[in-house]
């Protein structure tokens, strides 16, 4: 989430040349680029070419966000969130325009039928990935009547059952990044856990979730018709964001290991680890850089600006609320 905080220290940064964002990940950017294939959702519509920006309530982000992004490993870029309407169709069609200047697949939101009907495939060490984006809400906004875009709304269960399969029928593993649940809750609701099973049933092999800005559960869950295991993370917590909840701040990696046989050509789950990351900052949210939580240091807690609201904020603070969500065996802090 690429708070007000966030640009203007960027601009500040480039000294009237534009934005660098690269301080605020310099600090994970390796850990992003050891992945075969990385999935990122990306909150803010990037149309600061076209509008002026903006951040809360209605973001609206520099390009340079993207270029970022794309320069530390992300591979994939999901829109289906809450906030991909903040700027209306301008603001959709500026984004998706500056996309298709990058080497990346977008997914989430689809300038028409036929768009939406293409399902985005990374192909890495011989293992195809198909990823499809879709979320409960959009604020209340909708795109007009008669607008050709399309966004997959997480209510709209055949089409989802419908591009899944299609996914799958085309590709190894079927990736899923959903924008679902309640902001700021550790409680899973009814909704997620009935989609997260369907879709799992309908052929989806790894589920990324995001949208409460806390980190929520980590679940292994098997597929009905073949026994399959299949990482799903109700949501992953802010990867940046100048929130004012120390709880907002403790996000993750999440790493999963897919192995395809030589000889059967079925691909399947080999295993998962999540690593823990601090979105850090100063005092009056100044300086906002994220570090993995192995490098994290009490120090550092200790200076950490969002103690002004949340006292307590430390290692052990954020241990803590990994230890709610994540099981100990799939946990990567050392």
């Amino acid at each position: 989430m690429i708070h007000g905080t966030i640009y203007q220290q960027a601009a500040d940064r480039a000294g009237g040349k534009g934005y660098d964002f690269a301080p605020v990940y310099e600090h994970v950017a390796g850990l992003i680029q050891k992945a075969d294939v990385s999935v990122v959702n990306q909150e803010t519509v990037l149309a600061g070419r076209a509008l002026p920006v903006s951040g809360y309530p209605l973001f609206n982000s520099p390009t340079e966000v993207g270029d970022q992004l794309v320069r530390i490993g992300f591979d994939v870029i999901n829109h289906a969130n809450n906030h991909i309407l903040d700027k209306g169709v301008a603001g959709i069609r500026a984004t998706l325009d500056y996309w298709d200047t990058k080497p990346v697949k977008v997914v989430g939101v689809y300038r028409n039928d036929a768009d939406l009907e293409k399902i985005r495939i990374v192909e890495s060490k011989g293992i195809k990935t198909a990823h499809i984006g879709i979320t409960e809400m959009t604020n209340g906004r909708y795109l007009p009547t008669g607008s050709a875009y399309r966004i997959v709304y997480a209510a709209d269960t055949r089409k989802i059952e419908h591009l899944i399969k299609k996914a799958k029928s085309m590709a190894d593993v079927v990736v899923v990044s959903v924008h679902w649940g309640t902001e700021n809750t550790f409680t899973l609701t009814d909704k997620q856990k009935k989609l997260a099973q369907e879709m799992v049933d309908w052929g989806a092999d790894i589920i990324f979730g995001n949208h409460p800005h806390v980190v929520q559960q980590l679940q292994l869950l098997t597929r009905s018709s073949d026994g399959a295991k299949c990482p799903v993370v109700f949501a992953l917590g802010n990867f940046v964001s100048t929130q004012l909840d120390g709880k907002n701040m403790v996000s993750g990696l999440l790493t999963v290991t897919e192995t395809k046989s030589g000889g059967t050509g079925k691909t399947a789950y080999a295993g998962m680890k999540f690593t823990p990351i601090v979105t850090h900052y100063g005092a009056g949210c100044s300086n906002v850089t994220i570090y993995p939580f192995r490098e994290y240091t009490d120090a550092l807690a200790a200076q950490h600006g969002v103690r002004a609201y949340t006292k307590d904020f430390s290692r052990s603070f954020i241990q803590g609320i990994v230890d709610r969500s994540i099981p100990k065996d799939y946990q990567d802090v050392s």
